[in-house]
């Protein structure tokens, strides 16, 4: 998957936005019978330091500390936070961390409804999670975007009534990984030993071929080269 982006999880109830609820139709298996699917797309906020479990190094990509870059001291033992973005027109800007086809698969999405027990509360089994992007924003926050798709008899006709009911609005969610977080995603195209030119390149032709290789004076060093060496 290029970069190894680290699946999120939410093992405590925690708030996010619940922004849009898709229900579709999808195929069960290999079969041509088919399942109702929804899509579930969620966004929260979260200090910057959340995106060094996404990606390490990403963080420090794209912000910075001017108060330390202008002589302040951080304290020992405290790492410095970096509130500023390292640019200012990157204010609001997004950043896809998946391919648009990848996701995680393997995950349990639990939904707090109604009373908040087992009886009201909605729950899934093996969804798919995809890390849509992540939104930069001045002052050290960042927010991200995720998908949660599953499709199967837990999402009949009340079920989506109850989440399309909570569009729009704030939900409490739990998100538990699988015991090994497995990557879906499309198969990369082996890289080729023998890269050809650009398409927008000429042709080569035969001088260019001869052209590219060592220069004359190099030749005619290396030849003297090897008549002292026969001379030996």
């Amino acid at each position: 998957m290029g970069n190894s982006v680290t699946p999120i999880a939410f093992r405590e109830p925690t708030d996010v936005m619940l922004k849009h609820v898709n229900h579709r139709k999808q195929f069960n298996g290999g079969g041509g019978d088919t399942v109702q699917g929804i899509d579930l797309n969620f966004e929260f906020d979260r200090p910057n330091t959340f995106l060094d479990s996404l990606l390490p190094g990403l963080r420090e990509s794209l912000y910075c500390n001017r108060d330390a870059d202008n002589g302040q001291v951080d304290l020992d033992g405290v790492d410095a936070p970096l509130p500023n973005l390292r640019y200012p027109n990157l204010n609001g800007g997004s950043y896809t961390l998946m391919k648009k086809k990848d996701a995680f698969a393997g995950y349990e999405l639990g939904v707090q409804f109604g009373l908040g027990d087992d009886i009201s509360n909605m729950l899934f089994d093996c969804c798919k999670l995809k890390i849509q992007k992540v939104e930069t924003n001045e002052g050290g926050t960042v927010r991200v975007f995720i998908q949660v798709s599953y499709g199967g008899d837990r999402a009949d006709g009340s079920t989506i009534g109850k989440l399309i009911e909570q569009e729009g609005g704030e939900v409490t969610i739990q998100l538990w990984p699988p015991a090994v977080t497995q990557p879906v995603e499309e198969p990369e195209e082996m890289e080729n030993p023998f890269p050809v030119q650009e398409a927008d390149e000429p042709p080569l032709t035969a001088g260019d071929i001869f052209a590219s290789g060592p220069s004359s004076d190099q030749d005619a060093h290396e030849q003297s080269a090897a008549l002292e060496s026969d001379e030996r």
